[in-house]
């Protein structure tokens, strides 16, 4: 009898994990539709922000999704209004970029590391390396205004429609208890070092971004933040970085190469883009919700695959564009490793 009761009770467990999984994956693919739908309903410019804004703040909690959504917003406006506040005297400098990159990336990774609003800080770095690249295109504040406004527009307009949609949700995720929402987590440690590493990779990827002129510039930038942005944890900080890279490596390969099997079959119908947009997200999702030392991969490879099916054009996705996009973060990924690898052949601990 008794086996029989643990028996049912471990199909139970299974049956609602299957369940939390399918409702988080239905959730962020609401929210991702709904955020690229009306970013064009808007005449937005740039879909792609909204519908990865929309995946990156969800959580099953409507508390978290809200301050989540708090920070990218917030660290959106700030690192958008310094950029602007830079760019009338520092325009058309592609040198200047190179260093500002250097200094912004390796400032927002040290306050992530100590600083409750960690998240904010990436996006504030992510955004205000953004605008100061747009700026090395023209010396005229205005065209850098709109896209600056843009980057908000749609940022805002994706966790917004993030947080609405938990909120729907509610009712059905009563109950659960996201992965990422975890209780009582240790308070950030400064990591000193991280910041030099991220300063040092920043130097690196962006004059190779510049000289190639590849699409995916702010891809790159958020991967080396990321990267080295480390969540508390009683691991060695080289495990930690190695594992991220190694998943976010493999998840963003394996989304490119298998969406490059499927685009030449789409024949640029949206009802097949959309199919296939869905069942990516989908699985993405399910693997984000499996073992938390796949956690990160499945999470990767979800980020990966939006970045080639929404593009700026809805549905008409450029196979070359896409690919380009995503050889920015695997390149960013290995001068991260050679960075790492100097550093230890140098015997500087991480």
């Amino acid at each position: 009898m008794n086996t029989i009761t643990a028996q049912l009770q471990q199909w139970l467990r299974r049956g609602l994990a299957t369940t939390r999984k399918d409702m988080f994956a239905i959730q962020v693919i609401v929210a991702l539709l709904l955020s690229v739908l009306c970013s064009d309903l808007l005449g937005l410019d740039y879909p792609g922000w909204a519908a990865l804004s929309s995946f990156a703040v969800m959580n099953t909690a409507i508390k978290a999704s809200a301050l989540r959504a708090c920070h990218r917003i917030a660290g959106t406006l700030v690192g958008g209004g310094l950029a602007l506040l830079a760019a009338p005297y520092l325009s058309q400098n592609p040198a200047f970029l190179v260093v500002f990159c250097a200094v912004i990336g390796g400032i927002a990774v040290w306050r992530a590391g100590v600083s409750s609003w960690s998240y904010s800080w990436v996006l504030g770095g992510v955004t205000a390396m953004m605008v100061m690249a747009e700026a090395q295109k023209t010396s005229d504040i205005r065209p850098l205004f709109s896209f600056t406004f843009s980057r908000i527009e749609e940022v805002v307009l994706g966790c917004a429609i993030c947080v609405l949609v938990t909120i729907l949700f509610y009712p059905l995720n009563r109950g659960s208890l996201h992965p990422h929402q975890a209780e009582n987590q240790p308070k950030p440690t400064s990591r000193l070092l991280l910041p030099l590493q991220a300063a040092v990779a920043l130097l690196v990827v962006t004059p190779i971004l510049l000289v190639f002129q590849m699409t995916g510039f702010w891809q790159a930038m958020v991967s080396v933040l990321a990267l080295f942005v480390l969540p508390p944890s009683a691991q060695p900080v080289q495990v930690q970085i190695n594992q991220r890279m190694q998943q976010r490596f493999a998840g963003c390969l394996a989304a490119t190469l298998l969406s490059l099997l499927l685009l030449p079959l789409l024949h640029h119908s949206a009802v097949f883009y959309i199919i296939t947009l869905i069942a990516g997200v989908w699985l993405g999702c399910h693997l984000q919700q499996g073992k938390p030392s796949f956690s990160y991969f499945g999470r990767q490879f979800t980020v990966a695959w939006i970045i080639v099916f929404i593009q700026d054009t809805l549905w008409l996705t450029e196979p070359v564009q896409a690919v380009m996009r995503c050889a920015s973060i695997l390149m960013a990924i290995a001068i991260i490793a050679l960075v790492m690898l100097v550093f230890r052949s140098l015997n500087i601990p991480a």
